[in-house]
């Protein structure tokens, strides 16, 4: 039998439809964790507090009161509607990341930032131009704002960049920030040097006095690799990329969207079969 203390979820590609609702047959099981008083965390890219997540479906309570958003930038407590711990990237690399968009081989990039001033995400293209920003405008609480060099910058919970190449990869490693970089999609997340759901984690397993044995983790992404190398048990799906693959523990026979998450939480940590 296995006695986890904490299960941690990604959302996007995990326990929901990409930039979707959460798959239906693992609402009830995520809820009977919670209910056995097991702690559990939704580790997200997203924006932690988007009402679009509706992670208040699931009540929250002293074991579901945590939430990890923006991979790791931010650590959020949803009773008592604020920041527990925060690692944003500081406005003059910010703006750095938006001066690569000046060089000639980086013409075609598109960025997304989700500024420290919950009243302010910058986009460097309109919601019109781009289908990759038109997706994720279902998270913004505010409209988004056209950006450009006479606007102020601010620090930076994650940066987003679409229609990207291995240069602006380097590009941004160069600046000495955080990539997770998808070759496949041509995409990537930025956050300040170190910062992850790896990093978020052992944050929470400190504070909560959890070994990391104890911990149960499912994920489907780039963004998810360093979480699923840290923890006691590891699990991702057959959508998820080749590295979420490499990294994690086990594979499942099952997909986000054939419910991957409620087959393995009654295996790992429900002990129904």
């Amino acid at each position: 039998m296995n006695n986890f203390k904490l299960v941690v979820l990604d959302l996007d590609g995990t326990s929901c439809e990409s930039l979707g609702d959460f798959v239906d047959v693992n609402i009830e099981p995520i809820k009977e964790v919670i209910k056995k008083g097991i702690r559990l965390i939704f580790a997200t890219g997203r924006p932690i507090k988007a009402k679009f997540n509706k992670i208040d479906m699931f009540g929250y309570q002293e074991n579901h009161s945590v939430g990890i958003g923006f991979n790791g930038a931010v650590i959020y407590d949803y009773i008592k509607n604020e920041e527990i711990i925060s690692f944003p990237l500081d406005k003059e690399k910010a703006s750095k990341v938006f001066d690569l968009l000046k060089l000639p081989v980086n013409k075609d990039c598109i960025l997304c930032a989700y500024t420290t001033n919950d009243d302010i995400c910058y986009i460097t293209k309109s919601l019109d131009e781009s289908i990759d920003l038109k997706l994720e405008s279902s998270l913004f609480e505010k409209e988004a704002i056209l950006y450009n060099d006479g606007m102020e910058m601010f620090d930076c919970y994650k940066i987003l960049v679409f229609n990207a190449n291995e240069e602006f990869k380097k590009q941004v490693q160069e600046i000495g920030l955080e990539i997770a970089w998808s070759p496949q999609a041509k995409a990537g997340e930025i956050t300040r040097k170190g910062v992850n759901k790896k990093l978020a984690l052992q944050y929470i397993a400190e504070k909560y006095k959890i070994d990391q044995s104890e911990i149960i983790a499912m994920g489907d992404g780039e963004n998810d690799v360093a979480m699923l190398e840290y923890v006691g048990l590891s699990i991702a799906p057959t959508n998820a990329c080749d590295d979420a693959k490499k990294a994690a523990n086990l594979i499942s026979d099952y997909s986000n969207i054939e419910g991957f998450v409620a087959h393995e939480l009654k295996k790992y940590v429900l002990n129904e079969n």
